[in-house]
């Protein structure tokens, strides 16, 4: 009698998918690891740096989130989905000091009209800086809501924190040079998120949504921060925001 292939073949589509976002959380893991390794991680052996607790509070509550990333592919290549929602439940509170600190330690630059090297204007800057974070909320708070929808919720959740790491992709290329850093740090990131529509494409024939929608937001970041970092309005909201 002759059996159906169906049932492994789904069993090895699940084993392939769990490998390959276990995969993409570590190598971002590690992305965030090696921008933040001197000046944070590892900053008692090289930068040596006397870290603002601001600073402290917002890279540990930064990298808890990594962390939490990868622990919870890792929760799922172990089928441990109970303890998974959990945790998802939990790294709400996670996210939420993530929108503050985000939003203070940019306020901060601000008023040290901080930008990186190449970078745009410090109030250009300081729109794009927002911009990011707003992103990162909203993917993250839509995957949350698509969160009985696994499809759709890991690449929301993924998507959202690929946004993010421009600082830290950033970081990785101002170690070899200062030109252009930030575009360089987006090329990297556009890689991994192309990198992830193949892969779908690969297994599945088709495209996500929430692929496409990082890759269009992504591209769309530093045009949509230029324009509202040039105009008065937004001119003063970042002076009531900054007071400078």
């Amino acid at each position: 009698m002759a059996t159906s292939p169906a049932p492994n073949s789904a069993l090895t589509a699940r084993l392939r998918d769990r490998r390959f976002y276990l995969f993409i959380t570590i190598f971002t893991a590690a992305l965030v690891f090696a921008g933040f390794a001197r000046t944070f991680f590892l900053n008692t052996f090289f930068a040596k740096m006397q870290l603002p607790s601001l600073w402290v509070i917002h890279g540990v509550v930064f990298s808890s989130w990594i962390v939490i990333l990868v622990t919870q592919s890792v929760l799922i290549s172990a089928k441990q989905v109970r303890i998974h929602k959990k945790l998802g439940y939990a790294s709400i509170a996670v996210v939420t000091l993530m929108a503050y600190l985000g939003f203070e330690m940019s306020r901060q630059a601000a008023q040290r009209s901080f930008t990186p090297p190449g970078g745009p204007p410090p109030a250009t800057f300081f729109a794009f800086q927002l911009l990011g974070l707003l992103v990162f909320v909203t993917f993250v708070a839509v995957g949350y809501l698509f969160r009985n929808r696994p499809e759709t919720h890991k690449r929301l959740m993924v998507s959202g924190t690929l946004l993010i790491l421009t600082p830290a992709v950033a970081r990785i290329f101002l170690m070899f040079s200062t030109n252009l850093v930030i575009l360089k740090a987006f090329g990297l990131q556009l890689a991994v998120l192309l990198g992830c529509i193949a892969y779908d494409y690969a297994t599945r024939k088709r495209i996500r949504l929430p692929y496409v929608s990082a890759v269009v937001t992504l591209l769309a970041l530093l045009p949509v921060a230029g324009l509202i970092g040039s105009t008065r309005t937004w001119l003063a909201v970042s002076h009531w925001m900054t007071g400078v």
